[in-house]
C-alpha cells in the first residue's frame, strides 16, 4: 500500500499545488459499488484580485485548473486499473438545469475527507487556497485510510464574499452539515444571472467575485 500511496502522490504533486484527502462514501448512491472517494483539489496557477477582476482571465485560470486536474484523475485511474482496483470518475456537470445537483456531490466528499467547508457562498474553502480550487474525486473499492470529516464553518463573522456578490444572492449564514444550498444562497437565480451570459459566449459567466473575495488562502499570493 506505500508504494501505492507513493504512486498516488507523485500524480496529485505536492502541497503548494494541489491537496487531496480520502472520503467513506458509504453515504452516497454509489454505496454498493465502491466504497471510498479520492478527492483533489487543485489551486489556480495564479492569482487574482476582485480588483483586478476580468472574467475571461478568471474563466481561463479555471480553464487551466480544469486541463490540471482533469489530467491527474486520468493517471490515477489508469494506475488503479493496473493494479486492477475497481475505479470510476463520476461526472462533474449537472444532471439537468432544474434542481442543479450533480450525481455526485464533489464538495461534500471533500468535507467528507476533510479538505475543508462549505462557505457562506456554497462552494467549498480551504485551509490553503480558500475557496481559489477546481475539485475533482475518483470513486475506488480499496481499503485507503481516510480523512476527518469537517462538519462546521470556519468563516465566522467573515462576510467578504456575501458583499462580493453583485446580485446580493448571499444570505450569510454560516454553513453546517445540516443546513441546505437554499439556505445559504439564491442558487437558482445565480445559475439564472450566469447563464444570461450564454447568448454571448456561448458559456455561463464564470463570475468568481465571491470566491476571490475571500480571504483564506490570501497567504499564496
Amino acid at each position: 500500500m506505500d508504494k501505492l500511496n507513493n504512486k498516488i502522490r507523485g500524480i496529485i504533486g505536492n502541497c503548494s499545488e494541489a491537496i487531496w484527502s480520502v472520503a467513506d462514501i458509504a453515504y452516497s448512491d454509489y454505496k454498493e459499488v465502491y466504497t471510498k472517494a479520492i478527492v483533489i483539489a487543485q489551486s489556480y496557477n495564479c492569482f487574482i484580485i476582485n480588483e483586478a477582476y476580468d472574467e475571461e482571465q478568471y474563466h481561463q485560470i479555471m480553464s487551466v485548473a480544469k486541463i490540471t486536474i482533469n489530467e491527474k484523475i486520468s493517471r490515477l485511474s489508469r494506475l488503479f486499473s493496473q493494479y486492477r482496483i475497481k475505479n470510476y470518475i463520476p461526472a462533474v456537470t449537472q444532471s439537468d438545469e432544474s434542481e442543479l445537483v450533480a450525481p455526485f456531490s464533489l464538495k461534500y466528499a471533500a468535507v467528507q475527507a476533510g479538505l475543508g467547508w462549505i462557505g457562506k457562498n456554497d462552494v467549498l474553502v480551504t485551509k490553503e487556497f480558500g475557496p481559489r480550487v477546481r475539485l475533482a474525486a475518483i470513486l475506488l473499492d480499496y481499503p485507503l485510510a481516510c480523512g476527518s470529516p469537517i462538519g462546521k464553518s470556519l468563516c465566522g463573522p467573515c462576510r467578504a464574499c456575501v458583499a462580493a456578490c453583485p446580485w446580493g444572492l448571499i444570505t450569510g449564514v454560516n454553513w453546517e452539515l445540516t443546513t441546505k444550498r437554499a439556505e445559504l444562497l439564491d442558487y437558482q437565480m445565480c445559475n439564472k444571472k450566469r447563464s444570461e451570459y450564454v447568448k454571448h459566449k456561448s458559456r455561463k459567466h464564470t463570475c468568481g467575485y465571491c470566491l476571490l473575495a475571500c480571504p483564506w488562502g490570501l497567504n499564496k499570493r
